[in-house]
């Protein structure tokens, strides 16, 4: 766990002076102590878990969702080192455990939360792989497990075919069934929402034994020109022509969702990403092009690709490119950096929190409600801003990771949590339910 001092010391492995002047000005948009009480107020102690949003916790039809608590728990756990239960304690671990086992259906192995409703919640293979993987890993960080066999035990034990097949779109255990399934998704489906949709399959591809394969294909598809799936650009407007049949035009956000997310893949495979330095180029122009978005996913993606693409770099070894990278961001890394400031604001509220979308929260995450969408923050756009500190430290290829918070926050916020009250709901003014529906996203 970060002491005060170290923390207080956290620039100091930054040599370039203007990178450090930029690191540091980011940094100034953390208000770390604002960040944990934020946190712990969203804490739901009857039930056990954490609310998306101060509205999802304040009004009726709403209750503590399966990914905000993963993602505080994560990066509580990222910035201490603390093993989770110890840090929470019996009474809140018990809780915690209770509330994601008690999500999972018994018949299919997946976790549906009651929140969401079933038909939305099955239109959405993402949301329910999503939420599989969550509450698997929270378990499992609790000491604890699922209390049935979890869709991915039963893919493993070649159990359940029909829900590979059916679900997933390729036939089980079959590699040219799963690059068959790759080449159409890349017909048929935009950048973005291709490699969203793998990405989120990933534990599925990987118990299926087919990740490979998919990787295989996606290396025959790329661009050579550009390291991206994509045609080319048009020079009249910068935005990237995908591989659909009928191709599409899309901003450079889209592409670097789909590059964060497919790079997450060649990770986890130690597969080599083909043309990193084509792609990387791409990735800093992106940034340098300050555009705040609609979402702030639009700021966070290309950094996130960067992170994992140095470090698919230093895992597949290839020293060469490494060099190339790393000069390419010593040569830009200020300006790339202070890129991240010139947006931000947009996403900021007072009491700490970021918010997904400009000024307010997102009411809908892949079709499911999850907030009012009022102007206040959210925990999964927190979440992304927080993950600022370890993509730029990352990317600058330092030792360590740069903390935004100490001892003394972690304490807090737990301190916080024991003292936790139940806070009464109110019932949702219909102007607010029409307010909603025109963010959905």
């Amino acid at each position: 766990m970060v002491t005060e001092e170290e923390f207080n010391r956290r620039f100091e492995s930054i040599k370039d002076n203007n990178v450090r002047k930029s690191v540091e000005e980011l940094f100034s948009f953390y208000d770390p102590e604002a960040i944990v009480r934020w946190w712990a107020g969203l804490w739901e102690p009857e039930i056990g878990g954490f609310y998306y949003a101060n509205s999802a916790r304040d009004y009726e039809g709403f209750l503590p969702d399966i990914e905000s608590g993963q993602q505080i728990s994560a990066r509580m756990q990222m910035m201490t080192g603390v093993d989770l239960r110890e840090f929470y304690g019996e009474k809140i671990s018990e809780k915690l455990i209770h509330f994601y086992q008690t999500k999972q259906d018994e018949k299919t192995g997946y976790f549906f939360h009651p929140q969401f409703p079933a038909d939305l919640t099955k239109l959405s293979t993402m949301r329910y792989n999503r939420d599989q993987d969550w509450s698997i890993n929270m378990l499992r960080k609790l000491g604890s497990a699922p209390l049935y066999p979890t869709a991915l035990d039963r893919m493993k034990n070649n159990s359940s075919a029909e829900v590979v097949s059916a679900v997933h779109g390729w036939n089980p255990h079959d590699g040219e069934s799963a690059r068959e399934f790759v080449r159409k998704a890349l017909r048929e489906r935009s950048d973005e929402g291709w490699s969203n949709f793998f990405q989120t399959q990933l534990t599925s591809l990987v118990a299926d034994g087919v990740l490979e394969d998919v990787l295989d294909e996606l290396d025959a598809q790329i661009n050579p020109e550009y390291g991206l799936w994509v045609r080319g650009v048009n020079p009249e407007n910068g935005k990237y022509v995908n591989l659909k049949d009928e191709p599409g035009e899309e901003v450079p956000y889209g592409i670097f969702t789909m590059t964060y997310k497919v790079i997450i893949m060649y990770n986890r495979a130690n597969h080599p990403y083909p043309y990193p330095i084509e792609m990387m180029k791409n990735a800093v122009r992106a940034i340098l092009s300050c555009d705040p978005g609609i979402r702030v996913t639009y700021i966070f993606n290309p950094w996130a690709t960067l992170a994992g693409l140095r470090q698919n770099l230093v895992k597949t070894g290839r020293t060469k490119e490494l060099a190339e990278y790393d000069a390419v961001i010593r040569e830009f890394g200020a300006e790339m950096i202070h890129a991240i400031c010139v947006s931000l604001g947009n996403y900021r509220h007072k009491d700490g929190s970021f918010s997904f979308l400009p000024g307010h929260s997102s009411p809908y995450i892949y079709n499911t409600p999850v907030s009012l969408g009022l102007p206040e923050g959210d925990v999964n756009a927190t979440h992304l801003v927080l993950g600022f500190a370890s993509h730029i430290s990352n990317t600058l290829g330092l030792e360590k990771e740069l903390p935004v918070f100490h001892e003394g926050h972690w304490r807090l916020f737990r301190e916080l949590l024991d003292c936790a009250t139940v806070k009464p709901k109110k019932p949702v003014p219909r102007e607010l339910l029409e307010e909603t529906k025109n963010h959905k996203i």
